[in-house]
């Protein structure tokens, strides 16, 4: 009797699962997470999971720590913001508060406040906003409020920039320094592996440490014993090869087109720009303005369809939102002197920057009916306060987008060029 108890007993008692010779997908992806979690020390995370951690190669900031992805804090450079991409509406800025600090806050594109979370050091926000590649704008302070310098990456020869106009975005300062790096890793001109690598000024705030890259800044000047004549005789000149260049870059343009070219049905139309990948054609603007003779290089256009063949990489509204940066600038009054220092101007450009990016994330986003093939297709759209509007439909196998001033979208209808040569070239122009 015991030994038929003892048996019902053992029956009745849990078995340990058999694995298989093959672990389960879902058993492998449970060991790499818990061999993620083993590698990482997380410094300081937000409830979405989106952390500053301490990696096998280093101090990332990733919007998720069981996935990886993110940026790396670069060793050298340790108290530089991370930024990276958690979805098509929102990033994480991540970074090392410097010495003496113990708060941070991320400015958005919008010039909002975000105040970081804190911990171990290290600090964490994240903005409803996209990431758009540019510089992080963080402000570091100490416990009285006051803002805390970042540290420069190394003892750099450098420069007080006596004429700048623009105050830092990060702590409101208009007090800059523009130093000079050595670094190979930095960007620059010239090429690294024959030693002609040259890295670019970088234009620091004094105050909190905000940094911004200096880019290449071309300037146009006449030369000294030029009058008014000669002047106008010379972009006369100037003029007409550049008609004639384009007249003939656009006909092989042309040529090399094997998808259908979209325009706006009544508007004369004009080859705008166009892009390829691997010597094939795969996108092409096409400009309205509102007569057939406007020069480019004068006019800015009423109206501009884009057909692009480009595997979508990014939902509409974000080519939406990319295409409304540029298309706006004209509605920024923001001058400066051309007499500035390349610093000062590259100052500008990032406030200017910063300006075009708040419009179009401040745009209106709905749903527009635009004719397209002959009936009606919602587009998604963004609509700036002065009217403004871009607008972007799949269609098919492109990717089509409608870019617009002071023109009701009800308005527009796209078509196909039939024939692009004979709308778009036009006669041969005369060389000059």
């Amino acid at each position: 009797m015991r030994r038929r108890r003892c048996q019902a007993e053992a029956s009745d008692a849990p078995t340990a699962p058999v694995e298989s010779a093959e672990p389960s997908c879902e058993q492998q992806r449970q060991r790499l997470w818990f061999r993620l979690l083993i590698m990482r020390s997380v410094l300081v995370s937000l409830p979405s999971g989106a952390c500053v951690v301490r990696a096998e190669h280093g101090l990332l900031v990733t919007d998720d720590v069981r996935h990886g992805g993110g940026a790396y804090l670069r060793d050298a450079d340790l108290f530089q913001p991370g930024q990276a991409s958690v979805s098509e509406t929102q990033c994480v800025v991540g970074g090392v508060l410097p010495p003496g600090s113990s708060s941070a806050e991320v400015v958005g594109d919008r010039g909002e406040r975000v105040p970081a979370v804190i911990g171990e050091g290290a600090y964490v926000a994240l903005l409803d906003q996209p990431h758009s590649g540019r510089e992080p704008v963080v402000c570091c302070r100490d416990a009285a409020g006051r803002p805390v310098r970042r540290p420069w990456a190394a003892d750099y020869p450098s420069r007080r920039v006596n004429d700048a106009e623009e105050p830092c975005p990060a702590c409101g300062a208009t007090d800059w320094d523009e130093y000079t790096p050595f670094e190979e890793w930095r960007g620059g001109r010239g090429s690294k592996a024959d030693g002609t690598h040259v890295a670019s000024p970088v234009v620091s705030c004094r105050v909190c440490g905000h940094e911004e890259r200096e880019g290449a800044i071309v300037r146009f000047s006449s030369p000294d014993d030029e009058d008014d004549a000669a002047r106008a005789d010379r972009l006369a000149r100037w003029r007409a090869e550049q008609r004639v260049r384009r007249w003939q870059e656009n006909k092989l343009t042309l040529r090399a087109l094997t998808f259908p070219a979209y325009a706006a049905e009544g508007w004369p139309a004009q080859i705008r720009s166009s892009s390829s990948q691997d010597d094939v054609l795969t996108e092409l603007t096409i400009a309205h303005f509102e007569n057939q003779d406007a020069d480019p290089l004068d006019s800015y256009p009423c109206l501009e369809v884009i057909t692009s063949t480009d595997p979508p990489h990014q939902a509409e509204i974000a080519v939406a939102r990319g295409r409304l940066e540029p298309w706006v600038h004209d509605e920024i009054d923001h001058p400066y002197s051309p007499e500035l220092s390349d610093a000062a101007v590259t100052l500008w450009f990032r406030a200017v920057d910063r300006m075009r990016r708040a419009l179009a994330l401040g745009a209106a986003h709905s749903e527009t009916q635009i004719t397209i093939d002959g009936r009606p297709a919602p587009f998604v759209t963004l609509t700036t306060p002065s009217g403004r509007w871009v607008a972007v439909r799949r269609h098919g196998d492109l990717t089509l987008t409608i870019a617009a001033r002071d023109i009701d979208p009800s308005t527009v209808t796209i078509e196909p060029i039939p024939d692009p040569a004979a709308r778009l070239l036009g006669p041969e122009p005369q060389q000059p």
